[in-house]
């Protein structure tokens, strides 16, 4: 999935003489399919990490096959290629993926896969949490976070003086109905007012509670839609073989 710049926000239908209005989140990418049926949520900044370090992987090999044949040269091919496995898990891999049948969380080692059946809210604390329902025999409901969103106190400080200083700033009153100059329509200044990450718990959440209102008799039906794990095997040998024989070919 190719990451996007910037979430796109989509609100009320907007009426005929005032146009959509789109809010940047530079800090989460997002990006949805032409059917609308996926969209996935990553830190913009696991793009930037990966070609960053996709550049400096690509001339150090380079420099290392022009001038380096001997075991040197060699471990330090391995060492590249096991920060470039750890880059790979622990930056581009990991997403969200709201599909038409659960949310898919992409983590470094493990993916979890949840139905809408079982989604019983998704929030926000330092990472989007899923949180889902409990399956016979369960006393409470799992509660998932994902890798791929997350948020600092730093910035939910920001966002907290983003929404102070919005609150002060004047606004020159427009028609009934409508928001003066200088002033956001009201759900484009409450995506304003968050942090990235809880912009991207609320999406996903409101979608959840689509997905219920649109099959209401099966959220009833949790024990035949229980979450589901697997691991990520390629993630994982992607970055444990080349430490692995980093290892073995150092201490030879």
């Amino acid at each position: 999935m190719a990451a996007v710049a910037g979430l796109q926000w989509a609100g009320a239908a907007p009426s005929p003489a005032l146009p959509r209005k789109r809010v940047e989140c530079p800090a989460v990418s997002s990006q949805q399919d032409p059917a609308g049926d996926r969209e996935g949520f990553r830190s913009a900044g696991s793009g930037g990490l990966w070609g960053g370090w996709g550049v400096i992987a690509g001339i150090t090999l380079a420099d290392l096959a022009v001038q380096g044949r001997d075991h040197t040269a060699l471990v330090m091919a391995l060492l590249v290629a096991a920060v470039t496995g750890v880059v790979y898990g622990c930056a581009l891999r990991p997403r969200i993926i709201a599909g038409p049948d659960g949310i898919t969380m992409a983590n470094p080692l493990r993916d979890h896969w949840v139905p809408w059946a079982s989604v019983v809210k998704v929030d926000m604390v330092n990472a989007v949490r899923v949180h889902c329902a409990a399956t016979p025999g369960d006393r409470r409901g799992k509660i998932l976070y994902s890798w791929a969103v997350q948020s600092s106190a730093r910035s939910a400080r920001n966002a907290q003086l983003r929404a102070h200083r919005a609150a002060r700033r004047p606004a020159v009153r427009g028609l009934p109905g409508r928001p003066g100059y200088g002033a956001y329509p009201g759900q484009v200044q409450e995506a304003l007012d968050r942090t990235p990450a809880q912009f991207a718990a609320h999406e996903l959440d409101e979608r959840a509670q689509r997905a219920r209102n649109a099959d209401p008799a099966g959220r009833g039906d949790v024990a035949h839609a229980r979450p589901e794990v697997r691991w990520a095997w390629g993630a994982i040998a992607a970055m444990v073989l080349p430490a692995v024989a980093l290892i073995v070919v150092a201490l030879i």
